[in-house]
């Protein structure tokens, strides 16, 4: 099942900044979403979910070489993958083949991206830094974190794919949660790949969601960091990041076939 398309709105509602320009594109995928349509519309343009976080190095919070998104758009649950909110009920753990076999190329509109490293760790606390996210995903018992790198054909854009494999439902959550780049307390520490140096330096955004016992996030940006001209490009580029989320989707399935 593929994602629908986030809202395009600009947070906080009107205006007129380029870098958030109005969208007035009609065509939207369809299949399961990170953000549903109206959902999404009501509460990017109420303000609800989008935070922005001015990033600097003398911040005591962030350690050097640690970076958070510039954009950080959370969305809790769908209540569809219910069926799939205890990993009691899903315990076969995931693979990298599983995750990233099928999405080595990925793509939406004009953004085609290819897999340059991937990786399944057994060992969240290493994949992520700052205590609260570290401690988050101790207390709700992580026991993978999937990570891939992924750098568009024109080496223009870079993106990292991130699942997290939770206890249950209401510690994914917690996980989304933790990861508010207003707190500070911490994120996922992107893989190192070529054709990109230090990731998330630079301007980013990332997009995260919970589904059933899984967290899965897309985290975009343009490959030398420098501030996009409009979010549709690092929306868009993220739709293409986040296909591996599908095998979330096919747990589902395999769990609820209705």
């Amino acid at each position: 099942m593929s994602s629908q398309a986030r809202s395009r709105s600009k947070p906080g509602g009107a205006g007129g900044d380029d870098l958030w320009p109005e969208n007035n594109e009609s065509e939207l995928p369809k299949g399961k979403i990170l953000i549903g349509s109206l959902l999404a519309l009501l509460l990017l343009v109420g303000g609800g979910v989008w935070f922005f976080v001015q990033q600097g190095d003398e911040d005591p919070k962030i350690p050097p070489g640690s970076h958070l998104p510039d954009v950080y758009v959370p969305q809790s649950a769908d209540p569809e993958s219910s069926a799939l909110s205890r990993r009691a009920s899903d315990i076969r753990a995931f693979t990298e083949g599983e995750v990233f076999g099928e999405h080595k190329e990925v793509s939406y509109r004009k953004y085609v991206f290819t897999l340059v490293k991937s990786e399944v760790s057994t060992d969240c606390a290493r994949a992520a830094w700052g205590d609260l996210v570290v401690q988050t995903l101790r207390r709700g018992e992580c026991s993978q974190m999937a990570r891939g790198a992924y750098l568009s054909k024109d080496k223009k854009y870079a993106g990292v794919f991130v699942a997290v494999n939770m206890v249950d439902a209401k510690s994914a959550q917690q996980v989304l949660n933790s990861l508010d780049p207003a707190l500070k307390g911490g994120f996922v520490r992107p893989p190192e790949f070529p054709g990109v140096k230090d990731f998330g330096s630079g301007f980013t955004a990332a997009y995260s969601q919970v589904i059933g016992h899984y967290v899965i996030m897309s985290w975009v940006g343009r490959a030398g960091g420098e501030q996009p001209q409009a979010m549709n490009e690092l929306i868009d580029g993220s739709l293409a990041v986040q296909k591996p989320e599908e095998f979330a989707w096919g747990r589902l399935v395999q769990l609820d076939p209705r």
